[in-house]
């Protein structure tokens, strides 16, 4: 089996299914729904890892606080994540992190990383309207100086750090070998269109590494709910749920 990293993965998927869908996340009791292709995915990382080093100045190995919830969001920060060599760190403590990335509901979580910025959970990522506290970096403002393109220095490497869960950090390639293994012993087909549910335990697998090993793509059901088995049909996916 030949891996290649997150980012690579993204990026050869965007070369062969560019108008494919990759990301698709739907809220069952809203009915918001919002679909992301390769492409599309591919220039909202480009733009978010452009605002990580040329704006907050990140460096390879610094970990970035994630409080966003489960959201087409999550998505283009741990993209963004791989594409800059930094460890994606999911509810992990501000202090801890260089800079700390949070919806308006995790605002209590600004001041304690280098740096904060607030993302925006509109259906199209608009800025939301809402004040912005002082020292707080409006993502949904900040990226549209950023190219739809991300030139990284030099190709991101498989041996960086990229996910920190289980109490440790995995790196780039491992995270792909992980998605691998998990569309294996989950039995995920080739080509799936999987649709994951918050509480599940690989969630930030299922996210990015499962779709693109399988050439497939994932649905974010935001909750819950008696709409979801209607959803699934209507999505054409499979519910994927922790082997027991």
């Amino acid at each position: 089996m030949s891996v290649v990293t997150p980012y690579a993965a993204l990026r050869r998927r965007t070369g062969e299914s560019p108008a494919a869908p990759l990301v698709t996340y739907v809220d069952p009791e809203s009915g918001v729904r919002m679909e992301l292709s390769a492409t599309s995915l591919d220039n909202a990382v480009a733009k978010t890892a452009g605002l990580l080093r040329d704006e907050l100045d990140v460096s390879p190995g610094d970990h970035i606080a994630i409080h966003l919830p489960w959201h087409w969001q999550r998505a283009v920060w741990l993209g963004a994540c791989a594409a800059t060599e930094t460890v994606f760190a999911a509810d992990a403590a501000p202090v801890d992190c260089a800079v700390c990335v949070m919806d308006r509901h995790h605002l209590d979580q600004s001041g304690g990383a280098g740096e904060d910025v607030l993302v925006s959970l509109d259906p199209f990522g608009l800025p939301d309207g809402g004040p912005i506290p002082p020292g707080v970096t409006e993502a949904a403002v900040a990226m549209r100086s950023h190219p739809d393109r991300f030139n990284a220095y030099v190709e991101p490497r498989g041996d960086a750090p990229l996910l920190a869960i289980g109490g440790g950090v995995v790196t780039s390639d491992a995270v792909m070998e992980m998605g691998h293994h998990l569309a294996q012993v989950r039995g995920l087909a080739p080509g799936a269109r999987v649709a994951v549910l918050p509480d599940d335990p690989d969630r930030d697998i299922l996210l990015l590494a499962v779709p693109l090993a399988l050439n497939g793509s994932v649905v974010l059901l935001g909750r819950e709910t008696p709409q979801v088995p209607r959803l699934l049909l209507d999505e054409d996916a499979v519910l994927t749920k922790e082997s027991p």
